[in-house]
């Protein structure tokens, strides 16, 4: 990595770290890239930890309302049972805590370049997977997001404006990278 991009990694982590301090941070799934200031959970020993837990176990080693805000990137499409998942975060973060969620789209190589992907997502099939679990989650933002030269295209900005259209007529046409979703507890 050249270094303006690794000192903009840098800066970006901490001002991340600035803003959140006193705040209680979990990073789901975090295996060696844990977020800044974050308390790391994985179920792999030897990712950079300091909770090891099963995501397909519940409940979850930590207090109700216990986080301000939770990280769960490419953790999601790993689960058996995703809508206890949703649950599950829904119970430990606190009122007005937010959740930032990360997966593959179904059109990315990367959705199906893992033989432990047990779902493939989709950004309609997020919303229902809230309207199914019965969350109170608000949605703050849904995006699909691209790679570069999709980007620089339009794509991004059509298929975000237009998501019913992108995903029935234009997603083998133009795949998709991820879906991200920031979701936050009500008070």
């Amino acid at each position: 990595m050249n270094n303006k991009k690794e000192i903009k990694k840098k800066k970006k982590a901490l001002k991340f770290i600035n803003e959140n301090k006193g705040k209680i941070i979990l990073d789901l799934g975090c295996r060696h890239q844990k977020v800044p200031g974050a308390i790391g959970v994985d179920m792999d020993p030897d990712a950079d930890v300091d909770v090891i837990h099963d995501f397909d176990n519940f409940p979850y080693p930590f207090e109700d309302n216990y986080a301000d805000k939770i990280f769960a990137t490419h953790i999601i499409e790993h689960l058996e049972q995703p809508g206890e998942f949703l649950k599950e975060i829904y119970r430990i973060l606190k009122p007005g805590g937010q959740v930032f969620i990360a997966t593959p789209h179904f059109t990315s190589y990367t959705a199906y370049c893992e033989h432990t992907h047990k779902a493939y997502y989709s950004y309609f099939m997020f919303r229902n997977l809230l309207a199914e679990t019965g969350s109170k989650f608000q949605v703050k933002k849904c995006e699909v997001t691209f790679y570069k030269s999709f980007r620089r295209a339009g794509i991004s900005y059509l298929a975000n404006k237009f998501p019913e259209n992108y995903e029935r007529f234009w997603a083998y046409i133009f795949p998709a990278e991820n879906i991200e979703i920031l979701l936050e507890k009500p008070f």
